[in-house]
């Protein structure tokens, strides 16, 4: 099987764009594919959702909720509101989620709390993510309804136990 290292990989395999540094890929039916482990780029991948300084989209909110095995109703009980606000904010696809910014915040600090185990890295997640900001975004009369930015992840890096 041939092999090689790419760049840059931009993987949609979760529903919205995640962009791969340096990764491996193997030629396998004559297609390149990307040579991880999908469960440790999974975990990755929420982690840096919860410090992304981006607001989380709809599908990033919905990749949320799967990757923790919760229902409409489980999610939105876990912060407060209606499966209906739920399905309103993944309705935004790769559009910011319409919610209000603590509310994003809570859902960041379930992820850290949930996926991380070393009070060090929670609390460099938590002071990472700041209301204001995802406030802004929220407000901005300006916002351009555009795909988002991939969220990166160097391949290299990954320090997955």
């Amino acid at each position: 099987m041939e092999r090689k290292v790419l760049k840059k990989f931009i993987y949609e395999g979760f529903g919205f764009p995640v962009l791969l540094v340096n990764v491996p890929m193997i030629k396998s039916r004559g297609e390149w594919t990307p040579d991880i482990n999908y469960n440790h780029l999974q975990k990755a991948l929420i982690i840096a959702l919860a410090t992304k300084p981006y607001c989380l989209t709809g599908n990033e909110i919905r990749f949320i909720r799967k990757y923790f095995k919760k229902t409409l109703e489980a999610f939105g009980s876990e912060f407060g509101v209606s499966h209906v606000a739920v399905i309103d904010w993944e309705s935004e696809k790769n559009n910011p989620a319409k919610m209000n910014p603590a509310t994003e915040k809570c859902i960041r600090l379930f992820i850290l709390d949930s996926s991380v185990k070393a009070d060090k890295k929670f609390r460099e997640g938590y002071h990472d993510v700041e209301i204001k900001k995802l406030a802004e975004q929220q407000k901005s009369k300006h916002r351009k309804r555009r795909q988002p930015s991939p969220t990166k992840l160097d391949i290299k890096e990954l320090q997955i136990a």
